[in-house]
């Protein structure tokens, strides 16, 4: 009888090993904290900013831009001589010159603004379309136009006018397999938004959308990938906090909100445990694999830039990207911060990676846009809370090394397992920026940029992966095994 308590001990003690087994096993990626996966090299020496030409009349910021494959287009903005401008420029980059067509016959035809926005195809290299509109005008108006400008050749057309609210800085996005464009949130004289619209570019028609599930809000970041919108982050209207991190997707095909997991970042790194993965492949050691890291940045962020690239005209990688602003507090970031958006891992989760930020401290409304059929990105303008700068330069980065050359051995930037706590938050306040003092030095050179003293701190960890946990669950479900063949 005192042998078979005994024994019934040891199968109680093994079944208490092997809980811990499971918790090791699931419980390996709490805290924040990130699994990867099978990883290939990025090299980061490769992802460089360069210095391009300078905006003509100065410093802007909140400019609404877009672009085709060989020109890219700057309008409207604030200046220091106005707030509210119709300035129009194009970016030759075969040259890498700017031309005024605020004068021609190219001119834009609306009001003189600013806080407004404009969208064009990215997948569509045929498509010269650019949808803009929204924003504020000298009178205070806050716009409700949408028009239509031909890049190629510089014609415009007015559209059908938002029949919501008039607002600054909404949400826009560009969703190129059903035709539409999505707009919603930004703020207008009832304050902040958080419904959400559908532009049908066909029917030349609006019809209003389930509204954004949380908080009102205005300069939230925003792009589109495939058939879905993602929104989040910007200045909401509450005070706990006032300034946003959350994330989510509406699916379009579906008609429906998903809320994704809160903005977490984690390093890229240039040696075999980088957390870009690929299913394929399989020149890994297995002991360089499953490493653990800790995220580089929770922080939420307002009022920077955004964009889609896709690897090609006819490509099928597409990642969204986040683009300096203003940090928690609505005050700058230490560094231009910079972060890559990839939806597809093959865990069905999505996750964000850091990448070099650009050079200098953050900018409070910059703009950007990419070319056409290219993984050329370029940032220009915005205001540098620390240094007090509006700026007027331009640089530009080549996204080329997030893709992979071979469709059959596609990349994806993060084949993970993650466990995030989210909490959704609520926020509010207003910040007006005026007065803004420009610095005519130019604070650096034409020299290419190489952000590695800049590049935001990690922390790695050698906890074993996931597959090391695999096999001591296997080795205590042996023991339990074996310790209830002893009781029976």
């Amino acid at each position: 009888m005192n042998d078979r308590h005994h024994l019934s001990r040891l199968a109680s003690a093994s079944a208490s090993f092997l809980v811990v087994g499971f918790v090791v096993l699931f419980g390996s990626n709490l805290n924040n904290q990130i699994l990867a996966d099978i990883a290939v090299d990025v090299d980061l020496d490769l992802l460089v900013w360069e210095s391009r030409a300078d905006l003509l009349f100065g410093g802007r910021h909140h400019p609404i831009t877009f672009a085709n494959d060989t020109h890219g287009f700057v309008l409207s903005g604030s200046t220091l001589e106005s707030s509210y401008t119709s300035d129009f420029l194009v970016y030759e980059e075969a040259t890498d010159t700017w031309k005024d067509l605020s004068n021609t016959d190219s001119a834009f035809p609306g009001m003189a603004r600013s806080l407004g926005y404009g969208v064009a195809a990215t997948l569509d290299c045929d498509n010269t379309k650019a949808y803009l509109g929204f924003g504020a005008a000298e009178s205070g108006q806050r716009l409700t136009d949408l028009w239509e400008f031909d890049m190629s050749t510089h014609k415009w057309r007015s559209l059908a006018d938002f029949p919501g609210d008039g607002r600054r800085h909404p949400a826009m996005t560009f969703v190129e397999p059903v035709g539409e464009i999505h707009v919603g949130m930004g703020d207008g004289n009832e304050g902040n938004y958080n419904d959400w619209w559908s532009y049908n570019i066909a029917n030349d028609e609006w019809s209003q959308l389930p509204g954004f599930p949380s908080s009102q809000r205005h300069h939230p970041f925003s792009f589109s990938i495939d058939s879905d919108s993602y929104v989040g982050f910007g200045h909401s209207t509450g005070y706990d906090p006032y300034i946003e991190r959350d994330w989510y997707k509406y699916d379009t095909l579906e008609g429906k909100w998903n809320r994704e997991a809160d903005f977490v970042s984690y390093a890229l790194e240039v040696n075999n445990t980088v957390t870009i993965s690929s299913e394929n492949s399989t020149n890994i050691e297995a002991a360089e694999r499953n490493h653990v890291l800790s995220p580089v940045t929770t922080e939420a962020r307002v009022a920077g830039t955004q964009f889609t690239v896709t690897d090609s005209c006819d490509g099928n990688q597409t990642f969204g990207f986040i683009l300096s602003g203003d940090g928690n507090d609505h005050g700058h970031m230490p560094t231009g911060e910079f972060h890559v958006f990839d939806p597809r891992s093959k865990d069905e989760y999505s996750t964000w990676h850091s990448l070099p930020p650009h050079p200098g401290f953050s900018r409070w409304a910059p703009g950007s846009f990419v070319l056409q059929g290219s993984t050329r990105v370029y940032m220009m303008g915005g205001y540098d809370r620390e240094i007090g700068v509006l700026f007027a330069d331009m640089w530009t980065m080549n996204l080329a090394p997030l893709f992979d050359d071979d469709d059959d051995n596609e990349i994806t930037l993060s084949d993970i397992a993650t466990n995030i706590t989210t909490s959704p938050g609520v926020t509010n306040s207003s910040i007006i920026e005026n007065n803004i003092i420009e610095d005519s030095d130019k604070e650096f050179g034409n020299e290419k940029y190489k952000p590695s003293d800049q590049m935001l701190p990690y922390t790695s960890s050698s906890t074993p992966g996931l597959n090391m946990s695999i096999r001591y669950c296997c080795w205590l479900l042996l023991v339990l095994v074996s310790s209830l063949s002893l009781v029976f």
